[in-house]
């Protein structure tokens, strides 16, 4: 087995309940380039529904990107994908992307090293409460997910 699969056996990320993803899809943006998309349930984080705010008034600062495997009791792959924030706020959070349902979604986010994520809380209207760009480190997803030829 590749040195790349330890992982499946050995997570290397903290267990923290994932947010919901409730929905995936792509961004275009003005210069035709198109961005993976997530919108995911931020309900139960506060902290994290308040980023795109934050970051709107304070800038982005240290933000890192980490991926691991972790293998269900039924032997399914799942991808999970952690985000950190040091400044201008310190918060992280976790999705998880059951494979090989994400890994179209997976490897865009490592060719264009960005993933966005729209924030959604329960009881609005639906509509997110903002949208964050995270640069995602590309080769933490591709020695994680094989993504072929």
């Amino acid at each position: 087995m590749p040195e790349s699969h330890l992982a499946e056996t050995r997570p290397v990320l903290q267990d923290e309940p994932p947010l919901v993803i409730l929905s995936a899809g792509t961004l275009l943006d003005d210069r035709a380039v198109m961005f993976p998309t997530l919108k995911v349930d931020a309900s139960d984080r506060p902290d994290v529904a308040a980023l795109p705010e934050v970051v709107a008034r304070d800038g982005v600062g240290d933000l890192s990107t980490a991926a691991d495997v972790a293998l269900l009791s039924d032997g399914r792959r799942v991808v999970r994908l952690r985000v950190s924030m040091t400044e201008p706020a310190t918060v992280s959070w976790t999705v998880a992307f059951h494979l090989p349902g994400y890994t179209d979604l997976l490897r865009l986010a490592a060719d264009t090293g960005c993933l966005v994520f729209a924030f959604t809380v329960r009881g609005d209207d639906g509509s997110e409460r903002g949208w964050l760009g995270v640069d995602v480190d590309p080769d933490a997803l591709r020695s994680v997910v094989e993504f072929g030829a």
